[in-house]
Parts: C-alpha cells; structure tokens; sequence
C-alpha cells in the first residue's frame, strides 16, 4: 500500500474561486482600508477615476489605494515562510494572529478582478515595485496563476503604500455614487470602527474620490452615536439612550478558552436615525468582529423583544472576537462553540435592556403617540376629503353656469343647457319624445349602452309599429374613429354633427356620404348599400315648429 500521497491543489481554480467570492465590488475599498489599518496608516487614500480602453469607445475603471503606514518589503518571514510583498500576492499567506480579520489571506485577492496591479511600497529606505506579468483576471479564467515581477531600489524618499488597479471588474454605477460609498465606508469598513467606545486610541480618516466629482472628501474615522437625549415629555422621536459600552462574560468553552462580548448601541427616535443610511435594513443587531459589522441578526431580538417592530428602534453593536468568519468576511460562522456562547450572552444582555423601565417607557409612549398620529391623519384626511368634493362642487356648479343655454321650442322638462356627452344628449331626446316634438317620429322601448347598438325604438311606418335600432352619440364625428363603420343601424341619434365632411371615409377605408334631406335637422348616411337615418337634436330644436 502506498502512504504519503498530497492531494494536488489546483492553484488558478482556487485564485479564481476565492477572488469570485467577493460578490459586491465595493468589497476592493473594505480590504484595502483594512491592509491600510493592519499596517499602522493614519490616512489613507481611495481614488476611482476612468480611462479609455484603448481601440474602442468604452472606458475602464481605475483605482488607486495611497496610504501612509509602514510599507512592505521582501524579507522572509520566518513564521510564515513568504515576505509581505508575496504575502500581497499569495493566497492563504497572513501574519495576522489565527481567527482575525484577514488571518485566512484571501482580501487583497479582489485586485486580481482587474487587467493590472501596480504596487508601489517603501521601507526600511528601500522601494519595491511589484508589477503583474499579465492581465490577472483573464488569465485565472484560463486556469493559469498570473505572475508579477519585483524591483527594488534605494529610496528615503517615499513612505506607504501605492496600489494602482487597472481595469477593476465592475460596473461604473458601483463607484458613481460618493454618498453611498460613504455609507459603505462607515458602515462596512474598519473606518467606521466603533472601536472608540472601547478605549481604543488609534483613528485613520479617508480621503475619498468617487466617479461623480472632481476632487476628494474626507471621510472621518469612527462611529458615532447620538448624544443622550432621554427626556420622554419631549416625544420619541428625539430619544436617545445608550447602552453599554459594556463587557458580557458568555462562559467558557470545553478547551478553557473564555468567550467575551462587547456590547454597545442605543434606542434611537425616528428624528435619530440619520447616523444609520437604511433604517429598514440596517437597525437591530449587528454581530461584529474588530468593531466592524458584519452580519446582521434580529431574530435574536425578535424572540427577546416578540415582534419585528421593535427592533427598528434598536441599534446594537455585539463584538466577538472569537466569532470566526466565512472567507468574504460577510458571514459569521455558527459551527462553533464559541458563537454558541457569545449568542447566549447576546440574549441575555437583550432581556435586560427589554425589561429595563426606561425602554418599556419608550415604547409605550411610542405607541400613543402613534395612535395619536393615526387619529389626527384620520381627521385631517377627512377634513381634506370635505374640502375637495366643496371644491370640486364648486368647480362643477362654475362650469355649468357657464354653459351655453339650450334653444328649444316647446319641451317639457327640458335641459335648460346644451348637452356635452352622450348621457345628456340621451336625457334631452326623452324630454323631446314626452313633449311629442314634431321632429321625433319614434319613441324608446330599450335603452342599454353595454350591449352592442343603444336603443331598440318603436316607429309607426303607415300606421304599422316597427322596430329600429338606433345608435345614440353626443357628436356624429364619432363614429368615424371607430374601428369599423356602424353596421345593422337604422339610425343615429345625435347632437350635432361635429367635423364630418360631406364625403369621409371610416378608420377601415371605407366611404361614406351625408345627404341632407328637406326636414331640418334629418340626414341620410350613405355607406356603402345601407341607407342610415340621422337625428341632429340641435338643428331639430332650432326649427321653430
């Protein structure tokens, strides 16, 4: 039996993996800050810029990482057994304590999701400039590990960090927007740290250019909550209360080791909010790991607090430092007797706060005040409904007063204005048929709008009582914009005759003619063999019998 065998490694599939993992583009600035951070900087910088991809009209996107921290150089590392240039480089090589953030040596892998890496970096008065051989992300996808070349040269000069990548795979709306990015940075990053409340003494602010201006900003280092404010009388919604800073010891586990979790964050009013960019999505529970946030996870303080509502009034920071994360960073893992702990503790402190007095106070003022708000909407909204049907009563009453009269000879219960739709031409034919005006020679026997022609009327034809479908409209021009001329009509009653020329053809081509006959306000509609009579109300009432 043969023993010793090494499983092979295949290197570019794990390059290419690892880099894959990095799901969000915005991820480049988070490692970058946190390299910054891991070597002592003080400032640093982050540029997005475009340049044209030469031959054609698109552009590519640039970016360019400067910080003032102590440099790499290309010394070995006897622990580790790599330098920290190839440490940049490498993947899985760290000098980073087992368990921290970026001890596992993936980060600096989203630079491979670019054409190029250009590395500048000063130390110990000497410059290194590592250089990659070939376009990193195209090659990985061809299941090769990009090479790079290394220089080095005597220089006092320079001190830091420069890191150019050229071509970064992303799309240009992930950098084009410097308040999101700035969200991004004090939420997701080491520079939004809330390491402050825990006495820790460094700071290292950001200078930051996006897509969308011309010069940087600077982006302050830390996290900062309201001032206290927890005088109830003056609403919720300027409230804040603080909690913590404070230390929860969660046990120990089977090996000895002692599992800690520093909690610290507030009940926040609605008018307190603004430190947090999306309330609905990023109140509550936040597990963190080197003061950073990480993972967000309200159920915790849905079973603690029993309901969703709660929560969004909460913003709790609960740092672990045995909490162990998934290679992106993005997740916790749960596999762990040290999470299982910590969550624990995590609980407990969150009974705590729900049964403080202060907080059962809050909410229950909280839900006055929004009882109160819904009956003064409630109010205000039927006081605006009130006012609206007066306006638009008032609208209608001006409208109709300012209508032309009706000139009509004769009629009984009669319109006093002229029709505007078809409705009124309908109501103004039945005053002309119960006034038995000499121009209507027929009365109605069914009037439905909602099935094909409108009326069925009764006609005496020599003293024989017939039956005539007749078509009502308020202007005869309508017709024409019907998809097909009228068919089976008799007749068609209108208002007036609208813009209808003499000779008109129909929507389908076909023609018409309008001949007008010796009584006033009668015509005969010729399409094409049928004959249709037509009723024009305003010229029949115009005739003075």
């Amino acid at each position: 039996m043969r023993s010793g065998i090494k499983p092979r490694v295949n290197e570019a599939r794990e390059f290419l993996e690892i880099a894959k993992d990095f799901k969000d583009p915005r991820e480049i600035i988070r490692e970058a800050l946190s390299n910054s951070w891991d070597a002592g900087a003080s400032k640093t910088s982050i540029r997005f810029d475009l340049a044209p991809i030469p031959g054609t009209q698109r552009k590519k996107i640039m970016v360019e990482i400067i910080d003032d921290g102590l440099g790499m150089n290309d010394e070995q590392r006897a622990a580790i057994g790599s330098s920290e240039i190839e440490g940049f480089f490498n993947l899985g090589d760290s000098a980073k304590p087992h368990g921290s953030i970026g001890s596992k040596g993936h980060g600096t892998k989203i630079f491979y999701k670019s054409l190029g890496i250009n590395l500048e970096t000063w130390k110990n008065g000497a410059k290194f400039t590592a250089v990659s051989d070939q376009p990193p992300w195209e090659t990985l996808q061809k299941g090769v590990v990009p090479t790079y070349s290394l220089d080095d040269t005597k220089d006092n000069s320079g001190k830091g960090t420069r890191i150019r990548v050229d071509g970064f795979q992303a799309k240009q709306k992930d950098f084009s927007s410097l308040s999101e990015l700035v969200d991004y940075i004090r939420w997701y990053t080491v520079a939004g740290s809330f390491g402050n409340y825990f006495n820790s003494p460094r700071r290292m602010d950001v200078q930051l250019k996006s897509l969308d201006i011309s010069a940087p900003i600077t982006v302050e280092y830390g996290f900062k909550f309201p001032v206290e404010q927890i005088d109830l009388t003056k609403g919720t919604a300027s409230v804040c209360k603080l909690f913590g800073p404070t230390v929860v010891d969660c046990g120990i586990t089977e090996e000895g080791k002692p599992i800690r979790v520093e909690i610290v964050g507030a009940l926040l009013g609605d008018s307190q909010r603004d430190i947090v960019p999306h309330t609905y999505t990023q109140m509550g529970l936040w597990l963190c790991k080197d003061y950073i946030r990480v993972e967000r996870d309200n159920e915790i303080l849905e079973d603690v607090f029993g309901g969703q509502y709660y929560y969004r009034s909460v913003l709790l920071f609960a740092n672990c430092q045995q909490f162990d994360l998934t290679a992106n960073r993005n997740n916790i893992r749960t596999d762990q007797e040290e999470y299982d702990l910590a969550i624990k503790g995590i609980k407990d402190f969150s009974k705590q706060l729900w049964e403080s007095g202060f907080v059962k106070g809050y909410f229950e003022a909280n839900k006055v005040e929004r009882e109160k708000q819904g009956e003064d909407e409630r109010k205000q909204g039927e006081q605006e409904r009130k006012t609206r049907a007066t306006e638009t009563r008032k609208q209608r009453i001006n409208k109709y007063n300012g209508r032309a009269k009706l000139k009509s000879y004769g009629l009984v219960g009669q319109l006093t204005k002229e029709p505007q739709n078809e409705a009124e031409t309908a109501l103004l034919l039945q005053a002309m048929i119960s006034s038995k005006h000499p121009g209507i020679d027929f009365v109605i026997g069914d009037y439905n709008t909602s099935y094909g022609v409108d009326l069925i009327v009764e006609k005496s034809d020599k003293g024989i009582l017939t039956l005539k479908w007749v078509e009502l409209v308020y202007l005869l021009s309508k017709l024409y914009e019907w998809e097909h001329p009228p068919e089976g009509y008799h007749a068609i009653v209108c208002y007036e005759l609208g813009d209808v020329k003499q000779l008109q053809p129909f929507s389908d081509g076909q023609n018409s003619k309008l001949v007008p006959m010796e009584t006033p306000g009668r015509y005969a509609l010729l399409v094409g063999r049928d004959t249709i009579d037509v009723y024009v109300l305003r010229e029949i009432l115009e005739n003075k019998p």
